[in-house]
């Protein structure tokens, strides 16, 4: 699945959607444009798109449920995209962004959700890596360019908000 302004969102299921919601906006920095509460939301970082759809929603005007479903299960998401490295960027200062608990104080209790490496260049040419959400669901991200990080950085965008034209 490409990740393009033209190409459909990514669908991902979530037994919560308020705390995904939640995570992927106030967390991770998604913006959320549409909404139809408990039952979806599109959520958008730059050339990325997914939409969260409510697992357990009641059937209703929009959605049916599915059949024999019997619960949640998280799944593995492959989407292809552009300017991974500043994607990865974005995510990573965002995880490792502290939060005050009442328990240890100040802490990062997301930075595990996002390795610290970057993407990793496999042997067959693409830039790779995860993040895992809220609910388990595993995002697994790649990027076909040739750019390497220490070269000069692609002219087209260094975040994501430059991706999408932003400022």
């Amino acid at each position: 699945m490409n990740a393009t302004p033209h190409a459909p969102p990514t669908r991902v299921r979530t037994p919560d959607l308020a705390r995904a919601v939640a995570d992927y906006t106030q967390v991770l920095g998604f913006a959320c444009p549409q909404q139809i509460p408990g039952v979806w939301a599109l959520l958008e970082l730059g050339p990325l798109r997914l939409q969260l759809w409510a697992c357990g929603a009641r059937p209703g005007r929009w959605e049916r449920a599915t059949p024999g479903e019997r619960g949640f299960l998280p799944a593995r998401h492959r989407l292809t995209v552009e300017h991974i490295h500043a994607l990865h960027a974005h995510l990573r200062r965002a995880v490792q962004r502290p939060c005050r608990s009442g328990i240890a104080g100040c802490e990062a209790p997301h930075a595990g959700r996002l390795p610290a490496a970057g993407p990793q260049l496999q042997p067959w040419g693409a830039w790779e890596f995860e993040l895992t959400d809220v609910d388990g669901n595993v995002l697994h991200l790649i990027d076909w360019s040739v750019w390497r990080p220490g070269a000069a950085a692609p002219a087209a965008a260094t975040t994501p908000k430059a991706a999408e034209g932003g400022t």
